[in-house]
Order: C-alpha cells, then structure tokens, then sequence
C-alpha cells in the first residue's frame, strides 16, 4: 500500500484500517463497539477498504452469519519488510 493511497481513504477508513492493524481481526459488531462508528459509516469504511484491496471479508467460525474482517497478507507482509 502506497502511502498516498491511505492518505486519500475517508477518515472512517483510516480509522478502520488502524484498529484492524492494532487489534487483528474482528466482526462487524467488534468494530462497532471499537470505533463508535454508526452502523452506515461503518459498512461505507469496510467497503472502501475492501474495493482498494487492504481487507479480506471471511466467514466467522463462531457464528457463520458474521463476517470476520482482517487485513490483507500483503499488505501485513510488506510492513515487515
């Protein structure tokens, strides 16, 4: 992820991304009590994250009718280098 393409996200995003980043993966409701984000903000932050490739969206074990969000390998793994 190039710098600028993080500087152009909507804050919401920014912010998404960086909870991601702290705390690992999460569920939607996870990142609701997290960020404080009413529900609406929320869907547009992942969605715009998603379309620029920086979260992955998979099925929840505990509870399949959750989605569990997490950052992007390549994305975790160019950080390390």
């Amino acid at each position: 992820m190039s710098s600028n393409s993080f500087d152009e996200l909507p804050c919401s995003a920014k912010l998404v991304y960086k909870i991601l980043e702290f705390y690992g993966p999460m569920t939607f409701s996870q990142l609701r009590n997290q960020t404080k984000l009413p529900t609406s903000t929320l869907r547009q932050a992942l969605r715009v994250l998603k379309e620029n490739g920086m979260i992955n969206a998979g099925i929840c074990l505990e509870d399949i009718r959750s989605r569990i969000y997490s950052l992007t390998e390549c994305i975790e793994l160019a950080k390390d280098v």
